[in-house]
């Protein structure tokens, strides 16, 4: 893994995607003293501030590097938090740590760990709640028991779904006592304390800061849904649910070749089985193609053959086909087999749960739950292939116990090609954006500023934020005051090419690509 991250490289004073919102208040500490933010997003984000801050304290410098230093920390607590519970779920020594890398290398995992996005840092606190949870379970130590409520607020203060490991508690206890009066007790006191612990940061902590004004009211925008337009609300789960589902399918490919056994002791290669299967999925495919949602969803890290939002003009805002694709039957292939894949995995988890332990069941349950009651809350406005870590991580810990050893080397085929996708395209999304910010600075230089530029969402956003931005259909959505320069991947009408700044891809056979500087009027 550091080898990995050595190839990748993290230098670079740059924003990556939404990161520039959660870097802004680290700089203003650090520079000014002060707590500020600007733009306006979701995330509660303030225990990542105070993370990242610390890094750069120590550095003595604001820079994006450190920042990613900070992440890519997360990644491994967040790692070694899995290791400890799968090998306490039934995972052998071995299982356990090939989790671990499974989720380092996943490509939503492994990406992200290079920005200043808060999915590495929240799913790591987590799973540090839930490896405290699991502990408690396991042997009532209250110490424990605080420990993993401690951790879900912190994972409450990067984002809000963190509070719902409270209730998932006091909701697990009511499956496990089967709706006594105490185990009711119990879920009332944990959804007041989850409560209260919200009401706190929102009615008293924000105003506190001074940071009420750059929140989306995401609650009350839930909560106006919910009320306003259930059946609605209730397709759009269905639909996250499905795309979550064979997201899983897809980055389940690495593990499913070790649960062959499983998959053959559960009774799905039965004949019968299988091709009812196989036409069930053959006819989802079929409908998910004339509703126009094939894989990968439009996410915001995974897309045709890469790794990170391609966020400048040419591609986001005007279409262009300037970067290379692959052709739309493969993504067809893929989706195919990342059904079929998903189809596997959840037939061997229900099969083999009769063969748990009781103290694997009980976690296991506790497990769901959670689950069920992020899923609902992941996403409220859009749905991003991020928001899935989650459900990612947990089934990893579900499956992990029936993982057996395979001697054929094919068997690892997966696994090398996964990894090796997540290394190369995210090498490539960091040699883009070095490139871009070589072009960055090659403006200024000139004297030509971002009012004049369209430098991409990240530049637009972190040197030229404000509020009441020009939208035109023909201009990017981000804050673009004019547009007379724009850094692209290549060359866009109306424009001429004044400058280009070559970068290497590895996904590609090593292809030489390039950002270029154009002017308009060309």
């Amino acid at each position: 893994w550091l080898s990995a991250v050595w190839l990748t490289g993290i230098s670079g004073n740059f924003p990556l995607n939404d990161d520039w919102q959660y870097a802004w208040p680290v700089r203003q500490l650090l520079e000014r003293g002060v707590l500020e933010m600007q733009g306006y997003f979701a995330p509660n984000i303030i225990l990542q501030v105070g993370w990242g801050y610390l890094f750069c304290l120590a550095a003595g410098e604001f820079d994006f590097t450190w920042l990613r230093l900070s992440t890519l920390a997360w990644a491994i607590i967040g790692a070694a938090a899995l290791y400890r519970m799968a090998g306490r779920l039934g995972a052998s020594p071995g299982w356990a740590l090939a989790g671990a890398a499974i989720l380092l290398f996943n490509p939503l995992y492994f990406s992200l760990s290079f920005s200043f996005m808060t999915d590495v840092p929240f799913l790591a606190a987590v799973l540090l709640s839930l490896a405290a949870f699991e502990r408690y379970i396991r042997q009532g130590s209250p110490a424990a028991f605080a420990a993993a409520c401690l951790f879900a607020i912190a994972a409450y203060l990067i984002r809000q779904p963190g509070i719902v490991l409270l209730p998932a508690y006091g909701l697990w206890q009511v499956w496990e006592q089967r709706g006594s009066r105490r185990s009711i007790a119990i879920t009332l006191l944990m959804a007041a304390a989850a409560f209260a612990v919200y009401t706190a940061y929102e009615r008293v902590g924000k105003p506190w800061l001074g940071i009420g004004e750059n929140f989306v009211p995401v609650s009350g925008a839930y909560l106006e849904a919910l009320r306003s337009a259930p059946a609605a609300w209730a397709a759009e789960l269905g639909r996250k649910a499905l795309k979550t589902w064979i997201y899983l399918g897809f980055f389940g490919l690495p593990l499913l070749p070790f649960l062959w056994q499983a998959v053959r002791h559960s009774g799905l290669l039965r004949r019968r089985t299988a091709l009812v299967l196989l036409a069930a999925n053959m006819v989802l495919l079929a409908i998910l193609h004339f509703a126009g949602k094939i894989f990968p969803f439009g996410g915001n890290i995974l897309y045709n053959f890469g790794l990170g939002p391609e966020l400048l003009a040419d591609v986001y805002t005007l279409g262009l086909p300037t970067t290379p694709r692959l052709p739309q039957w493969i993504m067809y292939a893929v989706q195919g087999l990342s059904q079929l894949s998903a189809t596997a995995l959840l037939w061997v988890g229900i099969a083999a749960w009769r063969e748990l332990q009781a103290g694997q069941r009980r976690f296991f349950r506790f497990l769901i739950v959670v689950n069920a009651l992020y899923l609902p809350l992941m996403s409220i406005t859009s749905f991003f292939d991020r928001y899935i870590l989650l459900h990612f991580a947990s089934m990893l810990l579900l499956l992990l116990p029936h993982a057996r050893l395979q001697a054929r080397a094919a068997a690892w085929i997966p696994v090398v090609l996964m990894t090796a996708f997540s290394i190369a395209a995210t090498r490539d999304y960091m040699e883009w954006n070095r490139a871009r910010h070589t072009a960055w600075n090659w403006l200024q230089e000139r004297g030509i500023g971002i009012r004049e530029t369209d430098a991409g969402y990240e530049y637009n956003g972190w040197y030229n934020y404000h509020k009441d931005r020009n939208t035109t259909p023909e201009r990017s959505f981000w804050w673009v005051t004019n547009d007379g320069y724009m850094i692209a991947f290549g060359e866009a009408p109306g424009y001429e090419v004044v400058r280009e700044f070559p970068f290497r891809r590895w996904l590609w056979g090593g292809r030489m690509s390039v950002i270029v500087v154009l002017r308009r009027g060309g």
